[in-house]
């Protein structure tokens, strides 16, 4: 399992006044609590509405993190420039968070995704809207995979990301969307799949309890990729123990580690 950390993003309201203020000890302690609770990756989103103020947000998030942890990052980013600029900076093979059928975003992206070495999200979003049932991800996720590899893509460095969409809005979404994650696991072998699951549990009470169900869920069907808070509680744990359950985790051997480690123990 590939775990990207979420935190680092202004659309939480700490996190946008930090960078506002330049707060490099806030940003810093956000990013470390999150590697030492098992991020693989660190989701690196500076949005802004300014384009300008995005692009300098980005350089600034990336070179801060990278400047006290060694760990690769997952630019976010829909500011193609702001892009560019935050896998440029990047020491490790880092992961662009995300291209989609939307055209503007599509050729935007295109030639940044062709020109760098990096694994790429492949989020079924179209120009129509969001998906809503298994056979319009499944045709999505065949049409970027196809774009992506033309591109020089290799299928393990591409992350499908099936929309998890609220379950308050739509009702029967989260069983979709897992049975999407297992068919596209299915017929096209070698790609990764996940996303950022907790948009799942927006707008529901005890959101924690509704993201801890969809990971295990989402495990069970074959999620490898998780954009999460690894610092929520039993959040990892779950994921593990998922794995466990799954089959994904052989011998069990990285719950077993975690437990040494004292990972287990949120």
């Amino acid at each position: 399992m590939i775990i990207i950390g979420e935190k680092i993003n202004a659309t939480r309201k700490s996190i946008a006044a930090a960078i506002e203020a330049r707060d490099a000890e806030h940003i810093l302690k956000t990013a470390a609590d999150q590697v030492a609770a098992g991020a693989d990756y660190l989701d690196i989103n500076g949005g802004d509405p300014d384009p300008k103020r995005e692009l300098e947000n980005v350089r600034w998030l990336v070179e801060l993190v990278q400047g006290r942890l060694d760990v690769p990052l997952c630019i976010d980013s829909a500011n193609a420039e702001a892009m560019a600029a935050g896998l440029e900076l990047a020491r490790s093979k880092p992961i662009l968070n995300s291209i989609t059928l939307e055209a503007n975003r599509l050729a935007a992206f295109e030639p940044i995704v062709a020109e760098r070495e990096c694994m790429v999200v492949a989020l079924l979003m179209a120009d129509e809207g969001m998906p809503t049932g298994v056979e319009d991800r499944l045709e999505r996720a065949g049409k970027l995979i196809e774009r992506l590899t033309a591109l020089g893509k290799r299928p393990e460095d591409i992350i499908v990301d099936p929309c998890f969409l609220p379950l308050s809005a739509q009702p029967g979404s989260g069983r979709a969307v897992c049975e999407a994650i297992a068919r596209i696991r299915s017929e096209f072998p070698g790609v990764h799949v996940g996303g950022g699951l907790s948009n799942a549990s927006y707008g529901l009470p005890q959101r924690r309890l509704v993201n801890l169900a969809m990971v295990a869920a989402a495990v069970a069907a074959g999620m490898d990729v998780a954009i999460i808070d690894p610092t929520a509680p039993q959040m990892l744990p779950m994921v593990l123990a998922a794995e466990v359950v799954s089959g994904a985790d052989e011998w069990c051997a990285n719950y077993i580690a975690a437990y040494r480690e004292g990972r287990l123990q949120q």
